[in-house]
């Protein structure tokens, strides 16, 4: 009797330990949707410059394209397109992207040169595939938007309840023990960049729950109320499109309206010349323009067939809850200052990622000194700390080599981070691991960067593409020499795979 009882409590307690085995896993795996998240988003501040970087032969802009040769490219695009498209989008030069383009509903996309003529296909897989990992991460669009929400709001809290929960993290702004416990070190480095970057990391979290939740909720609210008309659900903040007339009609003149608009609106940078069904008599257009010292994304200005301004949206001067919304993708991504903001950006948003890092680390240091070490758990999180460079490394080096893009990018990435952290389970060492990462990814890096100059021999016509190759070497050097030669840290100095 009595062995059976001892038996029966031998099964609960591996039952339980299976489902505390079971919590932790998935605890882990939200980290590192979270880190996933945090880095993502830090390359994505630079998108603009990564796809210059992707394509440095399209011909730049100095400053304006004139307004014959929008009107041409506009006019060229439209007569590439099979059908009538629902959206049909002018991209114009402006600092951050000076180049001139078409788009066909995102369908098919061109660059053009001085004269409008249409050249270059536009062809940016490795900046798609950000754009989609920090979105969505890669699932539907709707699921995509929902988590990547909801993770967003436990940054929130995370981040609140670490300042309230240590009543001395103020005073202890500027210390520094990296040498002795190993706890102690990584909460130092997890601290300190939570304070100083504590305003940063609110912003972009908040910024980024409100994308993704009011996405979301914006679709039910639609389909609750307004039996699902979503468009006119978003019409009261960014404006709806008229009804729709397909009887053929003349193209808008996007030379005149283009004319008018820098004569009524000098101070302001036009970005896009969007049209709703161009070509039809049920057509609709409006430039947006960029405003300067303010945070909005910009505002919209109509103009009819003959070129004329019409009137705006109201972003500029509209309600403030308008003005808010409209502000929240520039704070979010740090597109409202220029590269010295991207920059502080980029700084700030590697800083978080660190923070979310050494979050789960003191986590599992703690497990440890409480005698319940989770060494396969360890392995993992370091395989995926630094898996994901690695990962981000490789689909940015596929699609030099090979034609490959979409879908098949975004299976890479996932597939070799599972299997880094499949392997990781398998080796008893976890910092040699973390080493050889960091190593692979370094080369792989390099790797890209020579594939590319080869690809394009010296064409380079984009600054930006210089500069993100400059730093791109200074990245690959840094992992090089992070990961060969095998060099081991002073003993009780944290080292960098326990970041």
């Amino acid at each position: 009797m009595a062995s059976a009882a001892k038996k029966d409590t031998e099964t609960k307690g591996g039952f339980v330990a299976q489902m505390l085995s079971g919590h932790s896993a998935v605890g882990l795996a939200v980290g590192a949707l979270m880190y996933i998240l945090c880095l993502s988003g830090t390359l994505m501040v630079f998108h603009e410059e990564f796809a210059r970087w992707e394509q440095p032969e399209v011909h730049e802009f100095a400053g304006s394209a004139a307004p014959a040769a929008i009107a041409r490219a506009a006019a060229e695009g439209l007569a590439r397109s099979p059908e009538v498209p629902h959206h049909y989008y002018v991209s114009l030069p402006h600092a951050s992207m000076p180049r001139l383009g078409v788009s066909l509903d995102g369908e098919a996309s061109w660059y053009a040169d001085a004269e409008g003529t249409l050249t270059t296909p536009v062809h940016h897989p490795w900046t798609e595939f950000l754009e989609g990992l920090h979105y969505y991460l890669h699932l539907p669009t709707t699921l995509g938007l929902t988590v990547v929400g909801i993770l967003g709001a436990m940054l929130v809290g995370l981040v609140i309840s670490g300042l309230l929960a240590h009543p001395r993290i103020f005073r202890d702004a500027f210390a520094m023990r990296l040498k002795g416990n190993r706890q102690l070190a990584q909460a130092d480095i997890h601290n300190r960049l939570s304070v100083w970057g504590a305003p940063f990391h609110i912003l972009v979290a908040l910024t980024g729950a409100a994308i993704g939740l009011a996405s979301v909720l914006s679709y039910f609210a639609a389909t609750t109320y307004l039996d699902g008309d979503l468009e006119g659900f978003y019409a009261p903040v960014f404006g709806g499109d008229p009804a729709e007339d397909m009887t053929p009609a003349p193209l808008p003149d996007v030379a005149a309206a283009m004319g008018n608009f820098s004569t009524a609106h000098a101070g302001l940078t036009p970005t896009y010349i969007i049209m709703h069904e161009p070509g039809t008599a049920g057509q609709s257009a409006f430039i947006l323009a960029q405003h300067p010292a303010r945070l909005i994304y910009g505002d919209n200005y109509y103009f009819d067939g003959e070129g004329n301004l019409t009137g705006t949206l109201g972003h500029a001067d509209g309600p403030m809850g308008q003005q808010i919304i409209a502000s929240a993708y520039t704070v979010h991504f740090g597109s409202f200052g220029g590269l010295p903001v991207k920059l502080i950006y980029g700084v700030l948003g590697l800083a978080l990622s660190i923070v979310s890092a050494t979050g789960v680390n003191i986590w599992l240091i703690k497990r440890r000194e409480k005698g319940r070490p989770a060494p396969r758990l360890e392995r993992a999180w370091a395989a995926t700390v630094w898996g994901t460079p690695l990962a981000l490394a490789l689909v940015l080096l596929v699609p030099i080599l090979l034609p490959v893009g979409g879908t098949l990018l975004n299976a890479i990435f996932w597939l070799v981070l599972l299997f880094l952290i499949s392997v990781s389970l398998m080796l008893p060492d976890r910092d040699s691991f973390a080493r050889t990462l960091r190593g692979l990814t370094g080369l792989t890096i390099a790797a890209g960067l020579i594939a590319k100059w080869v690809q394009h021999m010296g064409e380079i016509n984009s600054p930006a593409a210089i500069g993100v190759s400059v730093v791109l070497w200074g990245v690959a050097a840094v992992f090089l020499w992070q990961g060969w030669p095998v060099r081991r840290a002073p003993r009780g100095v944290v080292s960098a795979a326990e970041l």
